[in-house]
């Protein structure tokens, strides 16, 4: 048994013993639902194991992983490998040099996104997803992440909507609200609105005259699971929720036959105090 794995057996233990789940989760430096959730695992897992099986979910969504990820690893390695065997197998013009380079460092991009949510994923499962927070202009976030994937959003905001929370997790939520956005509006455009107060902030990316059908939008927060406006592995938006939930805020989708709206909320005096909470 790994270390990671003794130490979540032990939380889950000394839970079970009647040790208080917020205690434990200090101890060992995760969050308190985090530590519940190893108790019930353990609970579910011992059942399982009295019964002479082992849970077949936690196979399937393995299996479902890997073949997602050894899916999407292919596609850009082999554009990769074609534009690499291209560049050495002739003197090119300046143009088309340039055009192999930038497709490179788009699918090496698209490679190390797919590596983080993996990590984040890992992070989640293990309690360990830390934030460090200061303050954010979600306006100028937002602007930056439309800015700098060249994507076609229109930012109906014009003044600085200001929160506490990690800037690089919000804006990693933020381009993964949009990508889906995107993918959903086609050639259609897309609306990202933010807007402040004093308890909570919003961010709502808009989607006009496309409904999301009821399967995909039963799925989409799931990890693992694709809709139709998946990118990459399925784990984007489960891994959203999660940032979210640990900046004590939610992420929801609501969609009609005007329009698929894709939202998030974050509290604007930021995340409660606690152990995977960092201030600079």
């Amino acid at each position: 048994m790994s270390r990671s794995m003794d130490r979540r057996v032990e939380a889950a233990l000394e839970v079970l013993r009647g040790s208080p789940a917020e205690q434990v989760a200090a101890d060992h430096g995760v969050d308190a639902a985090q530590v519940r959730e190893w108790a019930q695992l353990f609970v579910e897992g011992g059942k399982l194991r009295l019964d002479g099986r082992m849970d077949p979910t936690s196979y399937e969504a393995r299996d479902r992983f890997l073949t997602l990820i050894a899916h999407e690893f292919r596609t850009p390695l082999t554009i990769i490998g074609g534009w690499v065997e291209t560049l050495r197998s002739a003197d090119l013009p300046p143009t088309v040099t340039q055009s192999a380079l930038s497709a490179i460092a788009r699918q090496v991009g698209y490679l190390q996104r797919i590596a983080r949510d993996a990590l984040d994923a890992g992070a989640v499962a293990r309690g360990q997803l830390r934030l460090v927070v200061g303050p954010v202009d979600l306006r100028g976030l937002l602007e930056g992440v439309i800015r700098s994937t060249q994507d076609a959003a229109v930012l109906r905001t014009e003044r600085p909507v200001v929160v506490v929370g990690d800037a690089a997790r919000l804006e990693q939520v933020a381009a993964e609200v949009i990508a889906h956005a995107r993918r959903l509006a086609g050639d259609g455009p897309v609306c990202v609105e933010a807007a402040g107060g004093d308890v909570v902030a919003t961010v709502e990316v808009s989607v006009a005259g496309k409904r999301l059908s009821f399967a995909d939008a039963a799925v989409l927060f799931e990890p693992f699971e694709r809709a139709d406006t998946s990118i990459g592995t399925g784990l984007g938006l489960f891994l959203c929720r999660a940032l979210l939930s640990a900046h004590g805020g939610e992420i929801g989708v609501r969609s009609d036959d005007a329009a698929t709206v894709f939202w998030f909320r974050v509290p604007s005096a930021g995340p409660t105090e606690g152990p995977l909470v960092e201030r600079p």
